[in-house]
């Protein structure tokens, strides 16, 4: 990672780092030419997020990884401020006994830095205003303010309790809570996730997946009465292959 932010300011500014240290989590087209990242969301962005009007709307964005959506709604209207936890932390592994979590950590860490790098790259490409705290993104500070939109995208599924994250960006959001997962069509229609990780897979860094009602029902405890849910298929360059979320938008009546 860059040089470190000023401990004075709630919100990081870091300088533009060299390509070669980037790695793209999502593609992007951009004046050295086009970026094919993980992700490929530039087709399918508005039905990534639900449909919602951006324009002049503000938005909570946890986690953006190279910040697609996030230059996306800035470009569509909005004021966009993102969180990410600090890299002392970085992650909610699952606890696999005798599993080399420090090696696991000292590589996936460097992978992350190195994702980071990307977001500020290309925001420095576009001179964007985005802004990005730093901060557990589970205690989000009262200081960073109030928003209109909340957004959740393919986070919770890598969270031990999604329920905190969800409740967090709850508390800062005054409209809309958006949140977009992976759809597994087995899970039925309840309000269930699923453990994912087991002796037979033993992944550390994703937790669960997740039915639509699981959020419409987790939402409407937090106030967000009103549902609506889209369906949309996503382009995975990384896995040769196309996948299938879904995007719940819940608003306060």
């Amino acid at each position: 990672m860059p040089q470190t932010k000023n401990p004075d300011s709630l919100f990081a500014q870091y300088p533009k780092p060299q390509l070669q240290d980037c790695s793209f989590y999502h593609s992007f087209d951009t004046a050295d030419g086009e970026i094919i990242g993980q992700w490929d969301l530039r087709k399918n962005a508005a039905q990534y997020l639900g449909g919602v009007d951006l324009t002049n709307r503000s938005v909570l964005e946890v986690g953006p990884a190279s910040g697609f959506l996030s230059y996306y709604m800035e470009s569509r209207g909005a004021n966009v401020t993102c969180v990410e936890p600090p890299l002392a932390y970085l992650w909610d592994t699952v606890p696999f006994e005798n599993y080399d979590f420090a090696t696991w950590r000292r590589e996936f860490t460097e992978e992350i830095k190195r994702v980071r790098n990307s977001f500020w790259y290309v925001h420095h490409e576009k001179n964007s205003r985005v802004r990005l705290m730093e901060t557990d993104p589970c205690n989000i500070p009262a200081a960073a303010g109030q928003f209109d939109i909340g957004l959740l995208a393919s986070v919770l599924l890598h969270c031990r309790r999604p329920f905190d994250l969800l409740e967090s960006v709850a508390k800062r959001t005054e409209h809309a809570m958006v949140i977009t997962e992976i759809w597994n069509p087995t899970l039925g229609d309840g309000p269930v996730c699923m453990l994912l990780p087991h002796q037979g897979m033993r992944q550390v860094h994703t937790w669960w997946h997740f039915t639509p009602q699981f959020f419409i029902s987790a939402l409407g405890i937090l106030g967000f009465t009103k549902p609506r849910v889209s369906i949309h298929t996503q382009q995975q360059p990384a896995e040769n292959r196309e996948v299938t979320l879904f995007t719940v938008v819940c608003e306060r009546p």
